[in-house]
Protein backbone atom coordinates (compact mmCIF):
# COMPACT_ATOMS: atom_id res chain seq x y z
CA UNK A 1 0.00 0.00 0.00
CA UNK A 2 1.58 2.97 -0.92
CA UNK A 3 2.06 6.30 1.43
CA UNK A 4 -0.01 9.28 0.40
CA UNK A 5 2.47 12.39 -0.24
CA UNK A 6 2.38 15.77 -0.48
CA UNK A 7 4.97 18.60 -1.00
CA UNK A 8 4.76 21.85 -0.60
CA UNK A 9 7.57 24.07 -2.41
CA UNK A 10 8.37 22.23 -5.57
CA UNK A 11 9.52 25.50 -7.27
CA UNK A 12 12.88 25.58 -4.65
CA UNK A 13 16.04 23.24 -5.28
CA UNK A 14 15.41 21.00 -2.17
CA UNK A 15 11.66 21.06 -3.51
CA UNK A 16 12.94 19.68 -7.29
CA UNK A 17 15.41 17.02 -5.21
CA UNK A 18 12.37 16.02 -3.19
CA UNK A 19 10.04 15.30 -6.18
CA UNK A 20 12.89 12.96 -7.74
CA UNK A 21 13.36 10.84 -4.95
CA UNK A 22 10.07 10.42 -3.72
CA UNK A 23 9.08 10.10 -7.60
CA UNK A 24 11.34 6.73 -7.63
CA UNK A 25 10.80 5.71 -4.29
CA UNK A 26 8.81 2.23 -3.67
CA UNK A 27 6.39 3.22 -0.81
CA UNK A 28 5.52 6.87 -0.90
CA UNK A 29 3.28 8.38 -3.66
CA UNK A 30 3.30 11.64 -4.67
CA UNK A 31 -0.49 12.65 -4.68
CA UNK A 32 -0.15 16.31 -4.28
CA UNK A 33 2.19 19.04 -5.50
CA UNK A 34 1.96 22.08 -4.03
CA UNK A 35 3.92 25.51 -4.95
CA UNK A 36 3.15 29.19 -3.72
CA UNK A 37 4.94 30.55 -7.00
CA UNK A 38 4.08 27.99 -9.58
CA UNK A 39 1.30 25.60 -11.01
CA UNK A 40 0.60 23.79 -13.93
CA UNK A 41 2.60 20.58 -15.38
CA UNK A 42 5.18 19.81 -13.23
CA UNK A 43 7.08 17.88 -15.60
CA UNK A 44 6.92 19.97 -18.68
CA UNK A 45 8.06 22.88 -16.70
CA UNK A 46 10.91 20.70 -15.01
CA UNK A 47 12.19 18.54 -17.67
CA UNK A 48 13.99 15.36 -16.20
CA UNK A 49 13.43 11.73 -16.41
CA UNK A 50 10.35 10.76 -14.12
CA UNK A 51 9.40 7.17 -13.50
CA UNK A 52 5.43 8.02 -12.94
CA UNK A 53 2.89 10.45 -13.81
CA UNK A 54 3.08 13.41 -11.58
CA UNK A 55 -0.38 15.53 -10.51
CA UNK A 56 -0.28 19.01 -11.51
CA UNK A 57 0.85 21.60 -9.40
CA UNK A 58 -1.67 22.90 -7.22
CA UNK A 59 -2.01 26.32 -5.13
CA UNK A 60 -1.84 25.00 -2.02
CA UNK A 61 -4.37 25.41 0.47
CA UNK A 62 -4.98 23.19 3.86
CA UNK A 63 -8.40 21.42 2.79
CA UNK A 64 -6.31 19.92 -0.12
CA UNK A 65 -4.27 17.85 2.73
CA UNK A 66 -7.04 15.38 3.40
CA UNK A 67 -5.69 12.51 1.93
CA UNK A 68 -2.34 12.72 2.68
CA UNK A 69 -0.40 10.70 5.16
CA UNK A 70 2.49 12.68 4.93
CA UNK A 71 3.83 16.22 3.49
CA UNK A 72 7.01 17.60 2.99
CA UNK A 73 7.64 21.72 3.75
CA UNK A 74 10.46 22.96 1.29
CA UNK A 75 9.05 26.32 2.42
CA UNK A 76 11.83 29.32 3.10
CA UNK A 77 12.33 30.55 7.02
CA UNK A 78 9.51 31.93 9.03
CA UNK A 79 7.20 30.31 6.50
CA UNK A 80 6.55 26.73 8.04
CA UNK A 81 5.49 28.70 10.96
CA UNK A 82 1.48 29.10 9.91
CA UNK A 83 2.00 25.82 7.78
CA UNK A 84 2.54 23.52 10.59
CA UNK A 85 0.02 25.04 13.00
CA UNK A 86 -2.58 25.48 10.33
CA UNK A 87 -1.96 21.55 9.38
CA UNK A 88 -1.93 19.92 12.80
CA UNK A 89 -5.08 21.39 13.67
CA UNK A 90 -6.66 20.40 10.78
CA UNK A 91 -5.02 16.83 10.48
CA UNK A 92 -3.62 15.83 13.96
CA UNK A 93 -2.27 12.64 12.58
CA UNK A 94 -0.83 14.05 9.45
CA UNK A 95 2.95 12.76 9.45
CA UNK A 96 4.96 16.73 8.67
CA UNK A 97 8.75 16.62 7.84
CA UNK A 98 9.84 20.27 7.69
CA UNK A 99 12.97 21.14 5.55
CA UNK A 100 12.80 25.09 7.03
CA UNK A 101 14.24 26.10 10.15
CA UNK A 102 11.25 26.66 11.91
CA UNK A 103 11.66 23.97 14.50
CA UNK A 104 14.48 23.17 15.08
CA UNK A 105 16.10 25.26 17.79
CA UNK A 106 14.51 23.89 20.97
CA UNK A 107 15.04 27.44 22.75
CA UNK A 108 12.38 30.12 21.34
CA UNK A 109 14.49 33.24 22.52
CA UNK A 110 17.09 31.49 19.58
CA UNK A 111 14.60 32.50 16.58
CA UNK A 112 15.10 36.04 17.82
CA UNK A 113 19.12 35.59 18.25
CA UNK A 114 19.67 33.69 15.30
CA UNK A 115 16.46 35.02 12.54
CA UNK A 116 15.44 37.84 14.44
CA UNK A 117 11.56 36.39 14.84
CA UNK A 118 9.76 35.34 17.56
CA UNK A 119 8.37 32.16 17.65
CA UNK A 120 4.71 32.46 16.52
CA UNK A 121 4.06 29.00 18.06
CA UNK A 122 7.13 27.93 20.53
CA UNK A 123 4.61 25.49 22.12
CA UNK A 124 4.96 23.00 19.42
CA UNK A 125 8.63 23.10 19.61
CA UNK A 126 8.49 20.48 22.49
CA UNK A 127 7.03 18.69 20.00
CA UNK A 128 9.13 18.64 17.02
CA UNK A 129 12.11 16.49 16.87
CA UNK A 130 15.55 17.38 15.16
CA UNK A 131 15.80 14.97 12.60
CA UNK A 132 18.96 13.59 12.50
CA UNK A 133 19.07 10.36 12.04
CA UNK A 134 21.74 9.27 13.43
CA UNK A 135 21.30 10.92 16.55
CA UNK A 136 17.46 10.83 17.29
CA UNK A 137 16.88 7.68 15.28
CA UNK A 138 13.93 6.30 17.78
CA UNK A 139 12.57 9.93 18.63
CA UNK A 140 12.15 10.51 14.84
CA UNK A 141 10.26 7.17 14.50
CA UNK A 142 7.64 7.38 16.65
CA UNK A 143 7.23 11.76 15.77
CA UNK A 144 4.53 13.50 13.49
CA UNK A 145 6.75 16.73 13.30
CA UNK A 146 10.02 16.14 12.23
CA UNK A 147 12.61 19.27 12.31
CA UNK A 148 15.11 18.73 8.89
CA UNK A 149 18.72 19.59 10.12
CA UNK A 150 20.61 22.56 8.30
CA UNK A 151 23.09 21.40 5.85
CA UNK A 152 25.90 23.21 7.20
CA UNK A 153 24.58 21.99 10.46
CA UNK A 154 24.64 18.49 9.52
CA UNK A 155 28.05 18.44 8.18
CA UNK A 156 29.30 20.08 11.49
CA UNK A 157 27.14 18.23 13.79
CA UNK A 158 28.56 14.90 12.23
CA UNK A 159 31.80 15.97 11.84
CA UNK A 160 31.97 16.83 16.16
CA UNK A 161 29.42 13.88 17.80
CA UNK A 162 32.21 11.64 18.26
CA UNK A 163 33.99 14.17 20.78
CA UNK A 164 31.01 15.38 22.01
CA UNK A 165 31.71 13.80 25.81
CA UNK A 166 35.39 13.74 24.82
CA UNK A 167 36.28 17.35 24.97
CA UNK A 168 35.53 19.94 27.27
CA UNK A 169 32.85 22.19 25.67
CA UNK A 170 34.88 25.82 26.05
CA UNK A 171 37.74 23.81 23.76
CA UNK A 172 37.67 26.15 20.87
CA UNK A 173 36.56 24.81 18.06
CA UNK A 174 37.32 26.34 14.05
CA UNK A 175 35.06 25.37 11.29
CA UNK A 176 35.83 26.50 7.88
CA UNK A 177 33.18 25.68 5.57
CA UNK A 178 32.34 25.57 1.99
CA UNK A 179 29.45 25.67 -0.01
CA UNK A 180 27.86 25.04 -3.39
CA UNK A 181 25.49 28.20 -5.13
CA UNK A 182 22.43 26.25 -4.55
CA UNK A 183 22.68 26.56 -0.63
CA UNK A 184 21.54 29.88 -1.65
CA UNK A 185 18.11 29.10 -3.01
CA UNK A 186 16.74 29.40 -5.90
CA UNK A 187 15.31 33.15 -5.29
CA UNK A 188 17.01 35.69 -7.30
CA UNK A 189 19.86 37.39 -5.26
CA UNK A 190 23.15 39.25 -6.06
CA UNK A 191 25.91 37.27 -4.64
CA UNK A 192 24.06 34.26 -6.47
CA UNK A 193 24.87 35.26 -9.91
CA UNK A 194 26.96 33.67 -12.26
CA UNK A 195 29.02 36.92 -12.78
CA UNK A 196 29.32 37.28 -8.82
CA UNK A 197 30.51 33.57 -8.42
CA UNK A 198 32.47 32.43 -11.02
CA UNK A 199 35.85 32.63 -10.65
CA UNK A 200 35.21 33.83 -7.01
CA UNK A 201 35.36 32.39 -3.22
CA UNK A 202 33.75 34.36 -0.90
CA UNK A 203 33.54 34.71 2.48
CA UNK A 204 29.92 35.57 4.70
CA UNK A 205 28.47 35.27 7.83
CA UNK A 206 31.48 35.07 9.83
CA UNK A 207 30.58 33.90 13.53
CA UNK A 208 26.95 34.60 13.07
CA UNK A 209 25.47 31.80 10.71
CA UNK A 210 22.30 30.46 11.70
CA UNK A 211 23.11 27.11 11.66
CA UNK A 212 25.91 27.43 14.36
CA UNK A 213 22.72 27.99 16.58
CA UNK A 214 21.96 23.88 15.79
CA UNK A 215 25.66 22.99 16.05
CA UNK A 216 25.73 24.46 19.90
CA UNK A 217 22.46 22.87 20.81
CA UNK A 218 23.38 19.74 19.87
CA UNK A 219 26.61 19.28 19.95
CA UNK A 220 27.48 21.90 23.08
CA UNK A 221 30.77 23.04 22.13
CA UNK A 222 30.61 27.01 22.96
CA UNK A 223 33.60 28.38 21.73
CA UNK A 224 33.07 27.91 18.33
CA UNK A 225 34.54 30.24 15.46
CA UNK A 226 32.45 29.14 12.01
CA UNK A 227 33.20 30.52 8.95
CA UNK A 228 31.14 29.59 5.70
CA UNK A 229 32.58 30.18 2.00
CA UNK A 230 30.37 30.26 -1.28
CA UNK A 231 32.20 28.26 -4.24
CA UNK A 232 31.57 28.76 -7.63
CA UNK A 233 30.08 25.14 -7.91
CA UNK A 234 26.68 23.83 -7.72
CA UNK A 235 26.37 21.62 -5.23
CA UNK A 236 28.04 20.05 -2.49
CA UNK A 237 29.82 20.96 1.14
CA UNK A 238 33.17 20.61 2.54
CA UNK A 239 33.42 21.17 6.53
CA UNK A 240 37.43 21.88 7.56
CA UNK A 241 37.20 21.57 11.48
CA UNK A 242 40.29 22.06 13.64
CA UNK A 243 40.32 21.32 17.38
CA UNK A 244 43.58 21.60 19.35
CA UNK A 245 44.62 18.20 20.72
CA UNK A 246 44.53 18.82 24.34
CA UNK A 247 43.72 15.36 25.33
CA UNK A 248 46.72 13.67 23.36
CA UNK A 249 44.20 11.45 21.43
CA UNK A 250 46.12 9.38 18.51
CA UNK A 251 45.37 9.07 15.39
CA UNK A 252 44.16 5.00 16.57
CA UNK A 253 41.83 6.41 19.68
CA UNK A 254 40.31 9.03 16.75
CA UNK A 255 39.55 6.73 14.30
CA UNK A 256 37.80 4.44 16.99
CA UNK A 257 35.85 6.98 18.53
CA UNK A 258 34.23 7.96 14.91
CA UNK A 259 33.48 4.57 13.66
CA UNK A 260 32.10 2.97 16.48
CA UNK A 261 29.81 6.55 16.74
CA UNK A 262 28.63 5.66 13.16
CA UNK A 263 28.49 2.06 13.26
CA UNK A 264 25.15 1.62 12.63
CA UNK A 265 24.53 4.12 10.06
CA UNK A 266 24.51 3.61 6.81
CA UNK A 267 24.84 7.12 5.40
CA UNK A 268 28.05 8.22 7.05
CA UNK A 269 30.97 6.72 5.92
CA UNK A 270 34.39 7.32 7.70
CA UNK A 271 37.68 7.21 5.78
CA UNK A 272 41.48 7.99 6.41
CA UNK A 273 44.26 8.09 3.68
CA UNK A 274 41.83 9.72 1.18
CA UNK A 275 41.33 13.23 -0.23
CA UNK A 276 38.52 15.83 1.01
CA UNK A 277 36.60 16.31 -1.87
CA UNK A 278 32.95 16.75 -2.60
CA UNK A 279 33.26 14.49 -5.70
CA UNK A 280 33.10 11.70 -2.88
CA UNK A 281 29.27 12.70 -2.07
CA UNK A 282 28.01 14.91 -4.30
CA UNK A 283 24.31 13.09 -5.56
CA UNK A 284 24.44 10.85 -2.54
CA UNK A 285 22.95 10.42 0.79
CA UNK A 286 26.24 10.54 2.13
CA UNK A 287 28.69 11.92 4.75
CA UNK A 288 31.97 11.07 4.26
CA UNK A 289 34.17 11.61 7.54
CA UNK A 290 38.05 11.91 7.72
CA UNK A 291 39.42 12.18 11.39
CA UNK A 292 42.91 12.76 11.28
CA UNK A 293 46.22 14.14 13.83
CA UNK A 294 48.24 16.65 12.45
CA UNK A 295 51.14 17.78 15.08
CA UNK A 296 48.81 18.99 17.91
CA UNK A 297 45.54 19.60 15.95
CA UNK A 298 42.75 17.22 15.74
CA UNK A 299 41.68 17.93 11.79
CA UNK A 300 38.09 16.46 10.84
CA UNK A 301 36.85 16.60 7.06
CA UNK A 302 32.78 16.62 6.85
CA UNK A 303 31.51 15.94 3.12
CA UNK A 304 27.71 16.20 2.43
CA UNK A 305 25.45 16.59 -0.97
CA UNK A 306 23.85 19.83 0.58
CA UNK A 307 21.04 19.44 -1.21
CA UNK A 308 20.46 15.84 -0.18
CA UNK A 309 22.16 14.96 2.75
CA UNK A 310 22.05 18.25 4.04
CA UNK A 311 18.14 18.88 2.67
CA UNK A 312 16.03 16.87 0.89
CA UNK A 313 17.87 13.02 1.15
CA UNK A 314 17.73 13.00 4.47
CA UNK A 315 14.25 14.09 4.70
CA UNK A 316 13.15 11.58 2.89
CA UNK A 317 15.58 9.10 5.00
CA UNK A 318 13.22 10.59 8.13
CA UNK A 319 9.87 9.87 6.38
CA UNK A 320 11.44 6.17 5.88
CA UNK A 321 11.63 6.07 9.49
CA UNK A 322 8.67 7.70 10.76
CA UNK A 323 6.80 5.34 8.50
CA UNK A 324 8.92 1.75 9.65
CA UNK A 325 10.30 1.74 6.54
CA UNK A 326 14.18 0.75 5.78
CA UNK A 327 15.83 4.40 6.20
CA UNK A 328 17.80 3.72 2.97
CA UNK A 329 15.12 2.93 0.94
CA UNK A 330 15.22 5.10 -1.85
CA UNK A 331 18.06 6.73 -1.25
CA UNK A 332 20.77 4.05 -2.50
Amino acid sequence: MKTNTGILGVSGYTGQELVKLLDSHPNFHITKLFSTSIDGDYVNENPASFTLELPFVETYDVSKCSELDCIFLAVPHTKAFSYVFELRQVYPNLKIIDLSADFRLTNPNDYLTYYNVAHPNATFLSDAVYGLPERYFDQIASASLVANPGCYATAMILGLLPLKDQLSVDIPVVIDAKSGVSGSGRSLKLCSLFCEVHYSISAYSKGEHSHEAELKQEVGFKNVMFSPHLIPTRQGIEAAIYIPNNQGLTQHRLEELFKSTYANAPFVTVMNHVTASTRLVVGSNQCVLIPSIKNNWIVIFSLIDNLIKGASGQAVQNANIMFGFDQTLGLN
